[in-house]
């Protein structure tokens, strides 16, 4: 196998790797583009949905809420508990770096299996100051008994990332309780609650939570230039590999070189008598063949006068 070939086989053969990656980075791109309709139709089908309480959505406090119920208005009794304010860090709202608060809310519902237990409540937000250190006031929650209209999420993972005391990375029921040094009997753990009002109000209010976005984004026309990418890379590789295949078999086609000087020579050389030079006794020595330049007029005169010269010497010994 030539050297031509197997390069040419090297260029086919990343074609077919670079479009095998782009074709699942297109079909990855196409799968989250359907999540993300998914989502927006669940957001659509709950967000203005009327309100219903919290055993009609979840069996238990340990039951993870089903995705296809997230963002379903919910009406909460209880009360917050008193200090157990944890920040949640990096979570900038409209661009502008905050901290969540999330309060833990203890809830009256007797009868039900969640009675007394604890969801967490994402309050809204508040600037996080100068540095995020978490020195910040904290608006305190109503106290005492206080009605809530939340709309109940998923609960996030937990965070392995270490956070300050009083402080999350994750929207993890579990740990958020665990940060405000709470050890309470049960807590609703696949769920959490986004607060949408409290009554009565609090003395400050903090920073409203935004609606859910209901943007398809790009991740369909992502999936359809992954695919266009993979396409266009095997015509443009397969061309590149066709032209090295093609440079060797040209190569093949030409007549082999016999190492003879292809050397032309000028009508006046080939009017004039050959003249006979010498031997040299220098030794030979292996010249370039370069293309003949065409002769001047000077020298054509010269060989002319060479010619007539020798005709004359001729026709002198023949008398």
């Amino acid at each position: 196998m030539t050297g031509s070939v197997r390069r040419a086989l090297g260029i086919v053969a990343l074609a077919i790797v670079l479009a095998i990656g782009c074709t699942f980075a297109g079909f990855w791109q196409w799968q989250r583009g359907e999540d993300r309709e998914r989502a927006i139709r669940t957001v659509i089908a709950n967000y203005t949905a009327g309100p219903v309480t919290l055993d009609a959505l979840l069996g238990t406090p340990d039951t993870p809420l089903p995705a296809e119920d997230a963002w379903r208005p919910v009406i909460l009794e209880g009360e917050y508990v008193p200090g157990a304010t944890v920040l949640l860090r990096n979570r900038p709202v409209a661009g502008t770096p905050s901290f969540h608060l999330l309060a833990p809310f203890t809830v009256t519902a007797p009868g039900t299996r969640f009675d007394g237990a604890v969801i967490v409540v994402d309050r809204g937000w508040i600037p996080i100051g100068t540095d995020a250190s978490g020195d910040v006031e904290i608006p305190d929650p109503p106290s005492g008994t206080v009605t809530l209209e939340v709309r109940v999420r998923p609960a996030e993972r937990v965070s392995d990332r270490a956070a300050p005391a009083g402080q999350a990375h994750s929207i993890f029921p579990a740990q958020v309780v665990g940060s405000a040094g709470l050890a309470p009997e049960a807590v609703v753990a696949g769920a959490y609650a986004s607060l949408v009002s409290e009554s009565p109000p609090p003395a400050v209010v903090p920073g409203l939570l935004d609606a859910p976005s209901t943007d398809y984004g790009p991740h369909r026309s992502y999936a359809l230039q992954w695919w266009v990418f993979a396409l266009g890379g095997l015509v443009a590789f397969g061309v590149i590999a066709f032209r090295e295949w093609r440079g060797e078999a040209d190569d093949d086609d030409v007549p082999a070189d016999d190492g003879a000087p292809q050397v032309t020579e000028s009508p006046t050389e080939l009017a004039a008598p050959a003249r006979t030079k010498p031997a040299s006794t220098k030794p030979a020595r292996t010249k370039q063949v370069r293309q003949r330049r065409r002769p001047t007029a000077e020298e054509e005169e010269d060989a002319l006068l060479d010619a007539q010269e020798v005709a004359q010497a001729s026709e002198t010994r023949s008398r």
